[in-house]
């Protein structure tokens, strides 16, 4: 698995270890982001499942994190774990997500030379390690070495 994304070091110590307990329940790690403001340090875990995740769902692995990350122990200061739904703007962590979410809006954060941009389209998947996107000109392709984010674009006229 290839993260887009720097990952902070605590995430990288917990990620594997929350991983295999969430899919031992049957839910998917979309992502697990540490930080926050001065003392208020947050370790949000996105979980997903088909059909989508619940409220009891989320505070059903929240107990069950706690209890993992109790036994890891990671983290020396204080923080909130909060567990939650990636929403209708997941984001897309994983090359495989590029493939699975084929067909669907979304926008993409990458390089281009000395800058950051972002291409909103319709995602096609993956070609030669490179994401393709079909915007209203042409289908563009972007390295993921280059790629900084990736997110799903919620279409509020589809739910019309």
């Amino acid at each position: 698995m290839r993260q887009l994304e720097k990952r902070h070091p605590v995430v990288e110590k917990v990620e594997a270890e929350i991983e295999r307990t969430l899919t031992d329940y049957g839910y998917e790690l979309v992502q697990v982001v540490y930080g926050g403001p001065g003392r208020s340090r947050l370790l949000s875990v996105y979980i997903d499942k088909p059909g989508g995740v619940s409220v009891s769902d989320c505070q059903e692995m929240a107990g069950q994190l706690s209890v993992l990350l109790d036994v890891l122990d990671p983290i020396s200061e204080s923080y909130e774990l909060v567990v939650s739904s990636p929403g209708v703007e997941r984001p897309l962590t994983r090359d495989s997500d590029f493939e699975r979410f084929a067909g669907k809006a979304a926008a993409v954060t990458y390089s281009d030379g000395s800058q950051k941009k972002t291409q909103e389209g319709i995602l096609l998947g993956l070609a030669d390690d490179e994401v393709v996107l079909e915007t209203t000109e042409e289908a563009v392709r972007i390295p993921l070495s280059e790629i900084h984010g990736a997110h799903l674009v919620y279409d509020l006229d589809a739910d019309e």
